[in-house]
């Protein structure tokens, strides 16, 4: 990570820490279109145009030596430990080609979801460009009362970018986007709905039944936070509970079985699966949800959840549609004036100082509300109930008094089976 980086068209150090990137006079104008150029994905422009400012010096780049890592660049956002937003060149990777491994991976796991929505009698095609000609899904399902799928086999780490347009072109075409991966690190989290198995290879893809569903699917859990409940107070009253009533999305794996409440990590003896999900979402059992995000609404939480945790939920808070514009919210960039450094900093402590933003999706998955009341009686329907007689108040003498007469005696009295008595009204 790096302020200073070559810039091949220009023909100079691009100083990052400086508004005008440190270009000549007679260039600085162009500094803003520059950075707006430089900010777009690598894919819309020439991938060696950043280049590390040593090695185009003639000297070693460390990026190079470790065989994964290039010369060339790419510019990102970087926040750093005093929270501001900075530009920062960071290496490119080696150029990703799909391995044969990869590449059998997502063949056997679009033949899984052809199978899948034979075995349900659902209307598919695999590899077919949709009717507006505009989306082409590994696997297209036709919805059969609930929503049409874009079933996308990902087992590559692909860019931000892809994911999103891609989402976005199958939404226009009426689908919802369904990416099926096995690896949890990947840019599709969260950024459209999803779904994780465990790693597999093609083969045991091939051979499966069905598959275990470990991620992009919740369940809503809902109890009454009493003392008695298994699962802990989130508002920290662990011991008497707060009284109110909390709901939580939750992995399955974690409320499956469950009998009053909290089950922790013994795991779930009713996996939900890849296979039952997409039949689920295809036919209304199964739909999907967007949380947004505390910070930014564009951003927040994809995920497959049941149709009725879908409603209970949406008593308590509204269910709104994934943003028609969910690209990556943009910052303010800070410029310190710095200038720019001409050594390659790849593999050294520093690149470390920056601070982990939040994971995306970083949302509200829990809240806690008060049970809903029985309406009040009516007039009517009080007036039909019998009263009860209401017994007149008696006035109860103070402890240590005799209660014998009318008026009572009053006098000094000790307790006795019969009540307080004095010694001349004793038993």
């Amino acid at each position: 990570m790096a302020n200073g980086v070559w810039h091949e068209g220009l023909q100079q150090v691009l100083a990052l820490d400086q508004a005008d990137l440190g270009l000549p006079e007679h260039l600085q104008h162009l500094a803003p279109d520059v950075i707006e150029a430089l900010l777009r994905p690598i894919a819309g422009r020439d991938r060696t145009l950043l280049q590390c400012v040593e090695s185009q010096a003639g000297r070693v780049c460390k990026a190079e030596l470790n065989g994964v890592q290039s010369r060339f660049m790419y510019l990102r956002k970087h926040r750093s430990p005093d929270q501001q937003v900075r530009l920062r060149a960071i290496h490119l990777p080696t150029t990703h080609t799909v391995t044969a491994e990869e590449n059998d991976q997502r063949e056997a796991m679009k033949e899984f979801v052809a199978r899948t929505c034979d075995t349900a009698g659902l209307h598919y095609s695999v590899g077919a460009s949709t009717r507006s000609r505009t989306a082409k899904p590994d696997v297209t399902v036709t919805s059969a009362g609930g929503v049409g799928l874009g079933c996308e086999a990902q087992y590559s780490n692909a860019s931000p970018d892809l994911v999103l347009r891609r989402s976005r072109t199958h939404a226009g075409a009426g689908l919802t986007a369904n990416w099926i991966t096995d690896n949890d690190t990947f840019h599709l989290v969260d950024r459209a709905n999803w779904m994780l198995t465990r790693p597999a290879t093609w083969r045991e893809i091939s051979n499966a039944g069905d598959l275990p569903l470990m991620g992009g699917y919740r369940v809503l859990a809902e109890w009454n936070c009493t003392a008695a409940a298994e699962r802990p107070c989130p508002d920290g009253l662990v011991k008497t509970g707060c009284g109110r009533v909390h709901l939580e999305w939750d992995t399955p794996r974690r409320l499956d079985d469950e009998g009053t409440g909290w089950t922790g990590w013994r795991g779930n003896r009713r996996a939900v699966t890849v296979g039952r999900a997409l039949v689920g979402a295809a036919t209304g059992a199964v739909v999907p949800l967007f949380i947004p995000s505390r910070r930014d609404a564009r951003t927040g939480a994809y995920m497959w959840v049941p149709a009725k945790d879908r409603d209970t939920w949406a008593e308590y808070r509204p269910t709104e549609g994934a943003p028609a514009d969910n690209s990556e919210p943009s910052e303010e960039i800070h410029f310190s004036g710095k200038e720019a450094d001409l050594s390659c900093r790849f593999g050294e402590e520093d690149r470390t100082l920056g601070t982990a933003l939040p994971r995306r999706g970083l949302v509200q998955l829990s809240i806690t509300v008060d049970r809903p009341t029985s309406p009040a009686p009516t007039s009517t329907a009080r007036s039909a109930r019998p009263s009860r007689p209401v017994a007149p108040y008696i006035a109860r003498p103070r402890p240590g008094e005799c209660e014998i007469g009318t008026p009572r005696c009053g006098q000094a009295a000790r307790l006795y089976a019969g009540g307080w008595r004095c010694d001349t009204h004793r038993p």
